[in-house]
């Protein structure tokens, strides 16, 4: 086994809450099996952290939650019980890319598994069901928004279902850093399957505050789990933070002094892709990922980083999950996340093989300024809310109108109270409460088909009297050629406005009329298209739990407040990290941040002076 293979074996310190499994006269034939698996099937020597005491408790029967920190080997703890128990283990998973990684080696190593989403022909998944109903497959992956697909209801009613991992836990909970409220149907989802017995439940993430791990075992109902925390002491990492506002110079000398292979973090698309090409200008490879590429470019790009086809990837949260690239030797944010889980969490990715290794956040007085703007407009008041959805209600029982027609209007009443994040969270909450369903909730960018034919199209280019819908549909032959008739393209209203010459809001009116007549199949974030799901009800009556709504406003600025006192910190950055997650037991300090090794009052190395 390689060595850094063996690295990541290491145990680490861990603190367990509840019981370790007891040790029952079969706990010791079980904890063999598991090992030799753990040999036999994954070329492992021995169990990492808490790992055994995981699989030991699902293999007894016990719902369990497990807070094992990045690079701890979390897939082990249900890919080993999957190969000991009867029937298939059901793996909740957020995102393609994670699903497909994991397929991938769990065949190379000859296990049976696949996974259900987007991507999956109608020919695959007839093929995965019936290996479902023969017993056959022993893992299979699926988003949490597949347990409520009728098909899937229907395909893998009364199958045996032995165990369910819900990895990414945190995703469940309103105070988590990635809420996603399908998570919060997981439960239900399972319900709907018609199993022979309950199933064991698994919960599996990186960080989790206390609110968040409660939340995690109301939603999923588990049963007395046992609960494994591990340590989040990271030793080979070195924590550093530079207020500056020359951060692409600083990034540059960063990358010149640490070899090896990088990431990036920006809080926006825009910069993830400007910085990128900056790197490539100054002869570093580079590529840029986030979620308003298509998913076959994201794996193209994830792919050849793996295989260090670039050294440097400059990426949103998207590129996130799942990502286990062992050789990282430093990860840069170029702005401060929200919160302290986030950032640690992506910070984490780097030195995942034991050797030392570097994480680098940059910052200026602006950045700060602008995270506090955007987290005071997400965080809303009753009035705010009620307000809005007076001004809805008016509007009718379905809705379409632009968002910036929307804004002015609220603006000729309100003035400032509402903008753009403000408008984008109120919404968010309403559909969460079903109280409004937005259609173009899930448009990140623009997306466009043709639904005509190339000849309709052409006919209707020539025909076209207005300027600017004949502006349009030539960009779009420019922009798309052929590929817009036979698939969904996605791209950006104002670069492609820019192009044809046209301005953003007459080139929305005009995909917008397209969309109308059928011509084409448009979808965007600029446009809303809302169905009011409780037109009836006045906005005092509203079902949301204001205290709730107040209480969550509390612990988002707490933890922003967290973040902003870490960036400022004059001692020890690991012992800020472990007080925050409530680790007990660490040295006096860690001896290779920067304020331990005091790289901001004197010069020591150019290397360590630099990073």
């Amino acid at each position: 086994m390689s060595n850094a293979a063996n690295a990541q074996l290491k145990p680490s310190s861990a603190r367990e809450k509840c019981t370790v499994p007891s040790s029952e006269p079969m706990q010791a034939t079980l904890a063999a099996k598991a090992l030799a698996i753990l040999r036999n099937v994954f070329g492992y020597e021995a169990f990492r952290g808490g790992q055994e005491s995981v699989i030991l408790s699902l293999l007894s029967g016990r719902d369990t939650l497990g807070v094992m920190p990045t690079g701890q080997g979390k897939s082990l703890c249900y890919q080993v019980p999957a190969l000991m128990l009867p029937g298939t283990t059901l793996v909740i998973s957020p995102l393609i890319a994670l699903m497909k990684d994991q397929v991938d080696a769990l065949k190379a190593r000859g296990v049976p598994a696949a996974a259900l989403n987007s991507q999956t022909s109608p020919g695959a998944a007839q093929k995965i069901f019936l290996e479902l109903r023969q017993k056959s497959l022993k893992l299979l992956f699926v988003a949490p928004e597949r347990l409520h697909s009728p098909s899937f209801i229907q395909a893998a009613y009364g199958a045996e279902i032995s165990l369910v991992a819900v990895d990414e836990a945190h995703c469940i909970s309103e105070w988590g850093y990635d809420f996603r409220p399908s998570y919060q149907k997981i439960a239900t989802g399972i319900a709907q399957l018609g199993l022979p017995k309950r199933p064991t439940m698994l919960a599996l993430t990186a960080t989790a505050t206390e609110e968040v791990l409660e939340d995690i075992k109301t939603y999923l109902d588990l049963q007395q789990p046992y609960l494994y925390i591990g340590g989040f002491e990271r030793p080979n990492l070195s924590l550093s933070v530079f207020q500056l506002e020359n951060k692409r110079q600083k990034l540059l000398e960063i990358l010149h002094k640490v070899s090896g292979a990088a990431m990036v973090y920006t809080m926006s698309r825009q910069l993830a892709e400007e910085t990128a090409k900056f790197l490539i200008h100054h002869g570093i490879s580079a590529a840029y990922y986030h979620a308003g590429m298509h998913d076959a470019e994201r794996n193209r790009i994830q792919e050849a980083y793996f295989k260090n086809h670039y050294r440097v990837i400059c990426a949103t949260s998207a590129f996130g999950m799942g990502i286990n690239k062992p050789d990282v030797r430093v990860v840069v944010h170029l702005e401060p996340p929200d919160t302290l889980e986030a950032y640690y969490q992506e910070a984490g990715r780097a030195g995942r093989d034991g050797k030392k290794a570097f994480a680098v956040l940059l910052f200026s007085k602006s950045d700060l300024e602008r995270r506090r703007y955007f987290l005071e407009n997400s965080l809303l008041s009753r009035a705010d809310v009620e307000i809005f959805f007076r001004e809805l209600r008016a509007l009718g029982t379905h809705i379409e109108i632009a968002q910036e027609a929307l804004l002015e209007q609220l603006y000729e009443k309100y003035g400032k109270q509402f903008n753009r994040l403000k408008v984008e969270a109120i919404l968010e909450l309403l559909e969460r409460h079903n109280l409004v369903h937005n259609h173009s909730g899930e448009a990140t960018s623009e997306t466009m088909k043709v639904e005509v034919s190339r000849s309709e199209f052409n006919m209707l280019l020539q025909q076209a009297t207005q300027p600017a819908e004949k502006r349009i549909l030539e960009q779009m032959l420019r922009s798309f050629g052929s590929e817009c008739f036979s698939r969904e393209v996605m791209f950006s209203l104002n670069a492609f406005s820019e192009k044809a010459g046209v301005s953003a809001s007459e080139a929305l009116q005009t995909f917008r009329a397209l969309h109308e007549r059928g011509i084409i199949r448009f979808a965007s974030k600029e446009w809303l298209s809302l169905t009011m799901l409780a037109a009836h009800l006045l906005p005092k009556k509203l079902p949301i739990d204001w205290n709730l709504l107040a209480r969550r406003a509390e612990v988002t600025l707490k933890r922003f407040r967290a973040m902003e006192r870490y960036l400022h910190y004059k001692l020890c950055r690991r012992n800020f990290i472990l007080d925050y997650f409530g680790e007990a037991r660490y040295t006096e300090k860690c001896g290779i941040c920067d304020n331990c090794l005091g790289r901001h009052q004197r010069a020591d190395s150019h290397e360590e002076r630099t990073v």
